[in-house]
């Protein structure tokens, strides 16, 4: 017997979740059905992985029910969610980066037995899960040697290998760019029109309208209201996300050929990660790098900053030679790398969020014995009032912030380093709309009152169109061309990143 398309395969009722003092939930209904896409948008911290977490078994509610084919349930761990055909691929990178691709895909349900593993038989059937995704990575690499948008789409097959019938997206193309997006939307195209369910969450608006059937707005953990594709105008979306229209950038064209090169690379080369990359970046300016998967643009970046060492070329910093050896050499000559993954490389969970603005800087308000705590909390303050961030107390744990304003302290701590030239990876990654506007508001700001020379690493084109000054696009390590603001397009970008 099949069942009608009008009914939910699942449905949660009524989920309040509280944390201590803090309601994350308040009364959320929400229900998906057979072959749906059933979108969850929402500005940071409106409870959408809250809300997802409860769904797969990772959280319990305070209050309300789940209901699976009318059935009413609460899962207590993940493994039972997964043996009602619900599972997640998360946000958060979480593999064993020590074992291979296809030991994570099927990791705790290899095939064989405990005895003697049939290591065929498990490579062969987490290729053939991972191949559904993305046909270009080897399920015998190991995971450590993966970048992270490979490390993603590696999880989004291991979230499929449960053959789970409803699967939750959690920012799955945060990570991406336009090519394995694409790729992942055909695959959520053709397993829900085999009759799988999927929620998905991002904050790329144009993906949820296209991908959709339904689309949920999650406000201060309260539903806001559910609305269809035809429906969803990028201003309705964040109206109902944010409560208010959303914010623009506006954009003036500026004149770079009379400003001093702040940094020059000519013909920097690593083997097997980038050749020949040649570039100037002048003051006040804001140089955008696009490219594909591949492309050698974080890895330049790394390299740059002292991370990794090159084998041919030459960098300039306002016109004297260096060769950084490592990170602190970079940072003593102003040259600062903001790293594309936030939370493992860019705060420390454990300190303050002054403490972690203030860290590179502590020798600045040191005393006899102890720091000058007020000194320390006044030059934060002001940085924090400069850039408009959004705290309770700065004595806080950075965790307690939205991804957006730890990005903000996560500049401000190299403000207060007086630097030169910012190299940002990725940095509105996992940001919602209102929250990226406001970081992009900041990035000119800086430029323009304070000189700042900013290398912005993007996979969002739409991001680099709207705050670069110029676009260098990059392809499998080399730079392929670069065009001014005014003639760059998402079409002439594409064009040249896989030509």
């Amino acid at each position: 017997m099949t069942q009608s398309a009008d009914i939910p395969v699942f449905e949660a009722q009524s989920i309040t979740k509280r944390f201590g003092p803090i309601t994350a939930l308040r009364d959320v209904s929400i229900s998906i059905r057979a072959g749906e896409v059933h979108s969850i948008i929402g500005e940071n911290g409106a409870g959408k992985s809250t809300l997802m977490n409860i769904f797969c078994g990772k959280l319990r509610p305070t209050e309300g029910e789940l209901h699976v084919d009318g059935q009413s349930l609460i899962f207590n761990t993940p493994l039972e969610a997964q043996r009602y055909g619900i599972a997640i691929a998360p946000q958060e990178i979480n593999l064993v980066p020590h074992l291979s691709v296809a030991e994570n895909i099927l990791l705790g349900a290899h095939r064989g037995h405990a005895a003697a593993i049939d290591w065929a038989a498990t490579r062969k059937e987490a290729a053939r899960y991972l191949h559904e995704v993305d046909d270009d990575i080897d399920s015998r690499q190991r995971v450590s040697q993966l970048s992270k948008a490979q490390q993603q789409l590696v999880q989004i097959a291991r979230a499929a290998a449960t053959r789970a019938r409803i699967l939750i997206f959690d920012e799955p193309t945060a990570a991406l760019t336009y090519r394995e997006t694409d790729k992942l939307m055909a695959y959520i195209r053709r397993i829900t029109a085999e009759g799988a369910s999927a929620f998905y969450i991002s904050h790329r608006l144009d993906e949820v309208r296209d991908l959709s059937q339904r689309i949920t707005a999650l406000r201060d953990g309260v539903n806001v209201g559910t609305i269809g594709p035809q429906e969803a105008s990028r201003e309705r979306m964040v109206s109902m996300m944010a409560g208010r229209p959303p914010k623009t950038l506006s954009r003036e064209r500026r004149d770079f050929d009379a400003a001093p090169v702040v940094l020059e690379v000519e013909g920097l080369s690593r083997r097997g990660e980038f050749r020949d990359v040649s570039f100037a970046l002048r003051r006040g300016e804001i140089l955008g790098v696009s490219g594909l998967i591949g492309a050698g643009r974080t890895e330049m970046a790394k390299c740059l900053f002292g991370a990794t060492r090159s084998e041919a070329g030459r960098v300039r910093l306002d016109g004297k030679e260096v060769a950084f050896r490592a990170p602190y050499e970079a940072i003593s000559a102003g040259l600062i790398y903001l790293p594309e993954e936030r939370k493992q490389e860019g705060i420390f969970p454990l300190l303050s969020i002054a403490e972690n603005t203030a860290l590179p800087t502590l020798d600045r308000f040191g005393g006899m014995l102890t720091i000058r705590n007020r000194e320390m909390f006044d030059e934060v303050g002001k940085l924090a009032a400069l850039l408009k961030a959004k705290f309770g107390s700065l004595k806080d744990p950075i965790t307690s912030l939205s991804g957006g304003n730890q990005q903000k302290f996560i500049i401000a701590r190299w403000l207060m380093r007086d630097a030169k030239v910012l190299i940002m990876d990725e940095p509105t990654r996992g940001i919602d709309v209102n929250a990226k506007a406001e970081i992009q508001a900041v990035l000119r700001q800086l430029t323009e009152e304070r000189g700042l020379s900013i290398l912005l690493i993007s996979s969002e084109m739409e991001e680099l169109l709207d705050v670069a000054d110029r676009i260098l696009v990059m392809h499998e390590g080399r730079v392929k061309g670069a065009l001014d603001h005014d003639e760059a397009t998402q079409e002439g970008l594409l064009e040249l990143a896989m030509s």
